[in-house]
């Protein structure tokens, strides 16, 4: 596997943490005794997608500890692992060498719906919950299959051979061009597939989800679950992949819910409206502390 140059960022230490079966890098930033914010990525990105994020969050005194997840950025391929339970496991395995007992815990796409499985399985380790451009975990069936056509790609992405190749593909860049993503973030995140390996750990997100957790997310696992910490959920309306309507599922499984919605503003918010981003996100880990 080809090793690349990590990506300077003023302020911004690494380190290197092992989750069980997987090496786990996270960027870290902000004073040390800072209230510990833990930002998770989602796919085609890595721990680079908060590079306009990290700064203003450690200026405002925050601890910030942006995690790579495994197969991604500069963390440890595994063969295997690629549910996204298993990414939940990680994170709480990291959080668990990182020394953070509890946090805030932020995350978009992939990142987003692991963020919600680590704050079910250890709710009272998570203060806060900031969600960008993903659904819950429940979902209505029907509700999906009426927008199944927009998660498509899924099947290419997660195809063996062809799913590794696609990361690689012109059509594929276009199409996450046309998700809201700027020129040069394409072009950073672009290069982070040269490797193989990382092509693979890619396809491999998307083929686990199409081939098993899809099955299993049908049965209604969380269903009897609720998410017990604030939520705040901030959705671009021009998501090419996840329509609006599909949000429903977090009003009946958070008792304290507020959805932002961004009009002309697509599913890579991040990287699209990083000022927008930091201003709503200043503003939800200023929020009064929890009770409990």
């Amino acid at each position: 596997m080809t090793q690349r140059s990590m990506p300077v960022l003023e302020g911004v230490t690494h380190e290197y943490v092992q989750a069980g079966d997987v090496k786990i890098h996270v960027a870290v930033a902000g004073p040390q005794e800072g209230r510990p914010v833990v930002l998770l990525h989602g796919w085609p990105e890595n721990w680079w997608m908060w590079h306009k994020v990290i700064p203003a969050l450690a200026d405002a005194g925050y601890r910030v500890h942006a995690v790579d997840l495994r197969g991604a950025g500069w963390s440890e391929v595994a063969p295997a692992g690629y549910e996204k339970e298993q990414f939940s496991s990680d994170v709480l395995a990291a959080a668990d060498a990182l020394g953070l007992e509890s946090f805030d815990l932020v995350g978009h796409d992939w990142g987003g719906w692991t963020a919600q499985l680590v704050a079910l399985k250890a709710p009272s380790r998570i203060k806060r919950l900031a969600i960008l451009n993903i659904p819950p975990v429940w979902q209505e069936p029907g509700r999906v299959a009426r927008h199944a056509h927009k998660l498509a790609y899924q099947l290419v992405v997660g195809a063996p051979v062809v799913g590794p190749l696609s990361h690689l593909s012109p059509t594929l860049w276009w199409f996450i061009r046309r998700s809201g993503m700027p020129k040069e973030s394409v072009d950073f995140f672009r290069g982070c597939f040269r490797d193989r390996d990382r092509r693979v750990a890619g396809s491999k997100i998307y083929r686990s989800m199409v081939g098993r957790e899809f099955a299993r997310l049908a049965r209604g696992p969380y269903d009897d679950q609720k998410l017990a910490m604030p939520v705040r959920v901030l959705f671009g309306l021009d998501d090419v992949a996840v329509h609006p309507s599909l949000l429903d599922g977090f009003k009946d499984h958070a008792d304290d819910l507020n959805i932002t919605e961004v009009p002309n503003c697509g599913h890579f918010i991040v990287d699209e409206q990083p000022e927008l981003v930091v201003k709503w996100l200043t503003e939800v880990l200023a929020e009064p502390a929890p009770k409990g």
